[in-house]
């Protein structure tokens, strides 16, 4: 049997800010659950699911019509920050980036713009 000449790894570990209040640093574990066998196509492009903190959570990266890539993650944070605290993602998005850009791998789109409440 002839091994794939596309290597890729499934579990990556990095430290995070810990869930407790002074965030004293934990390792937290990213599962790879899906990789689009074509990741040029608009649509979901990978997902991970991410342990270590007080509950799992999913991150996604989701290609655009556009070709425009946009990091989702399920964690509180994002769902409920994300449009005006992370601009370019919570800390599981950010950790998870990091990491692909050390080895390389990393699809590094621009962050968008904190979202600014209208004046009232």
């Amino acid at each position: 049997m002839v091994a794939s000449p596309e290597s890729s790894f499934t579990l990556i570990t990095t430290m995070l800010p810990g869930p407790d209040r002074k965030r004293v640093p934990s390792p937290y574990h990213f599962r790879v659950l899906y990789r689009n066998p074509d990741p040029t196509e608009p649509g979901c492009v990978a997902t991970w699911e991410v342990r270590g903190g007080r509950d799992e959570y999913q991150i996604s990266i989701e290609r655009t019509a556009e070709h425009d890539l946009v990091w989702h993650c399920t964690c509180p944070d994002a769902v409920y920050h994300a449009d005006y605290r992370h601009a370019c993602g919570c800390k599981h998005v950010q950790g998870l980036r990091r990491v692909l850009e050390a080895v390389g791998t990393a699809p590094a789109p621009a962050c968008r713009r904190a979202h600014t409440p209208a004046a009232a």
